[in-house]
Formats: C-alpha cells, sequence, structure tokens
C-alpha cells in the first residue's frame, strides 16, 4: 500500500491536547476525542465514510461469510508512517512439534537489553495476519526505541483452543530463550493485543505469573468475558447523535454477532470454555497478579463493556491500571494506520508505557 499519513498531524496533537478524565462509576477512565468534530457521541468522520461506503457497496468486502472469505478479504486501508529506519526479520520459531514464525521489528539506534513488545493480533482467532498490523508495528518499534514481535500463531477451527494460547506462550518462551540474540531484556517483558488478541495476551500472563517477565500488558478492544449477554447490555450503552443512530449501532452490532459464533470455532461447541480464564479473564480468580495492565476501548464497541468491567475488577483488587475510551471509534479500528489518527496517538501511549519498563 501506499505509504503516508492520510491526515494532517494536527489531528494527533488535538487528540492529545483534548484527553480529559471522568470517572465512571467508580473508574478513572481517560476519554480521547475525535480530533475533528467536537460533538458529544459523534462516531468518527472516518468510521462514519467506511460505513457509508460499505452500504452502498462499493467497499470490495466479499459477500460470502464462509471463513475461506473472511480469510482472503482484503485488509482495512493502512499505510506505513514510520520513517524507513525499521528493520525487519521473520524468524522460524522451533517449537517442537510445530514452526511458527516470528515477526521482529528492530528501529534504527535500537539499544540492546531494551525491553520488548510482544503482539498477539485480533480476528476472533480465526482471521488475521501480519500484513494488517506491520504498519502500526513499524511505527511503534520506532516510537518506542524497542523490538516489536509478533509471531503469527496457528487459527481456528484447524487449530481451537487452546492451541493459540500455547503457541502465543511458547512465543514468549522462545524470545525470553533467544533474548541475546534479539537483543532484549527478557525480564521486561511487555505484552499487547486487539480483540481476541487481547484474550491471548491475558492468557498469557495468566500462564506467565510465575515467570517475572511480564511488566505490562496493553489490551485493546479484548474479549474479556466470552459469557452470555449481561440482562443490563442495551444500546442504551452506547449514546449517538440522532442522525448517525444507523451507522453507530451498525458499528457496536456487528462484534456482538460475530461473538455468537465463538464457541464453533474457538472451543469446538463446548461452550463450557468459554469461561476459562485463559479464554475470558474477567473469570481468573487471582487478578492480583496481574502487572500495569492498560485497558484500550472504543466507544462504540460491543465489548467497550466488558472491558471497563475488566478494568474496574483490577483497579479494585489493586493492579496498577490505566482504562482509556477512544470516543467516536469503533472494534477494530488498530487496523488502519495511517487512515485514522488514533491509531498514531495509541502507539505513542504505548510508547510511553514501555518508557516507563
Amino acid at each position: 500500500m501506499n505509504t503516508g499519513r492520510q491526515y494532517d498531524t494536527s489531528l494527533v496533537q488535538r487528540i492529545q491536547k483534548g484527553t480529559r478524565t471522568e470517572n465512571i462509576d467508580g473508574l478513572d477512565v481517560e476519554l480521547r476525542p475525535v480530533p475533528d468534530d467536537p460533538r458529544e457521541h459523534a462516531l468518527d468522520p472516518r468510521v462514519d465514510a467506511l460505513y457509508q461506503l460499505r452500504k452502498s457497496g462499493a467497499f470490495p468486502t466479499p459477500k460470502g461469510g464462509d471463513l475461506i472469505s473472511l480469510r482472503v478479504r482484503p485488509d482495512k486501508e493502512n499505510h506505513e508512517i514510520d520513517d524507513g529506519g525499521v528493520a525487519e526479520r521473520v524468524i522460524p520459531m522451533n517449537l517442537g512439534d510445530r514452526v511458527i514464525h516470528l515477526f521482529a521489528f528492530t528501529p534504527k539506534g535500537h539499544r540492546r537489553g531494551a525491553p520488548v513488545l510482544v503482539y498477539f493480533h485480533g480476528g476472533g482467532f480465526t482471521v488475521g495476519n501480519i500484513s494488517q498490523f506491520r504498519a502500526p508495528l513499524r511505527y511503534l518499534a520506532e516510537r518506542s526505541g524497542c523490538v516489536v514481535a509478533y509471531p503469527e500463531y496457528r487459527l481456528s477451527p484447524e487449530c481451537p483452543f487452546p492451541g493459540p494460547v500455547a503457541d502465543c506462550n511458547d512465543a514468549v518462551e522462545w524470545i525470553a530463550t533467544h533474548a541475546d540474540e534479539l537483543g532484549v531484556d527478557p525480564t521486561r517483558m511487555a505484552l499487547a493485543g486487539d480483540s481476541a488478541g487481547g484474550s491471548l495476551s491475558n492468557a498469557v500472563t495468566i500462564l506467565q505469573r510465575d515467570s517475572n517477565r511480564i511488566k505490562l500488558v496493553v489490551e485493546m478492544y479484548s474479549l474479556v468475558d466470552g459469557g452470555p449477554i449481561p440482562p443490563d447490555w442495551s444500546h442504551d450503552l452506547y449514546p449517538c447523535l440522532p442522525e448517525q443512530e444507523e451507522a453507530a449501532m451498525s458499528r457496536t452490532d456487528r462484534f456482538k454477532a460475530a461473538s455468537n459464533g465463538l464457541a464453533s470455532t474457538y472451543t469446538q461447541g463446548r461452550t463450557a470454555l468459554l469461561y476459562d480464564p485463559l479464554v475470558s479473564a474477567a473469570f481468573y480468580a487471582r487478578l492480583d497478579e496481574f502487572p500495569r495492565t492498560v485497558v484500550v476501548g472504543s466507544e462504540f464497541d460491543y465489548l467497550r463493556y466488558q472491558d471497563e468491567r475488566f478494568a474496574r475488577k483490577l483497579h479494585d483488587v489493586g493492579v496498577n491500571v490505566r482504562c482509556i475510551r477512544y470516543l467516536g471509534c469503533d472494534h477494530g479500528f488498530f487496523e488502519t494506520c495511517g487512515v485514522m489518527p488514533q491509531v498514531e496517538d495509541l502507539c505513542n501511549v504505548m510508547a510511553e508505557e514501555l518508557a516507563k519498563l
């Protein structure tokens, strides 16, 4: 794809300057604004434009809802915004009974012994690949000065739960063992992930609880509760502008519908496994073991209600937690690097967190 930002960098500055904190049901939540629409509960104009494009039929999304169609569908528009000084390596990791690939992004001037961030992609555990995340991960490596590592874990239903969890945890073990080769500090590791990748980040954090390696978790619009929709859930949780109601609710409902098929693909019909903490961290009995955690949600995302409840649970047991809500955004915005300024802002937030390790 063509490189470069499709917006003026002043929009990123407006997000930062316009951020405010509100206490919502006992939890401090950072509200990061739509940079070019000051109206309360406005849909980000870039999200609205893509919705209108889809509605018109002009967006080239395959009609089929089968898994093959979903895996080969065009990626969201994204562009590289780093300065080109990030080196990329693809490393086959021999994990004993299988080999999976690790993409390692090393910034120019990287100092050996810096922290490492391991990123697990989203996609409902069934889709997703490096092409969707290369651009923001390159920029994150540049901004943070840290190596960013991305394992291409196996997907379900071919590899159902707990296979993807094992891949991600074994990747962290491999990185720790090969820390000298990568030039990173294995005792200062950060995990990050979006959607299903957030669930995997939490799962690996639980499995690594005795290793003292994981010092930071950043999870974006993460699946943390695969249980049934709570009775208090409704569209009232997502107030919007009347003229944007159709678009805003479609953004909210699309992942709500997708969540209904999670058991059939990821846990092969075993619905009880959706309560396993390695799938749904909200059911973990020892949340106080979590390290510093940054929970990122989108205003118009079905999962926002459970993400903020999860952040509140972490806070209540004494975890150092930071909760962020990107106003006007929907699920999956991290895949739109160079298009939505919120991606650049979030990379800056993550770089700031890595600098504290």
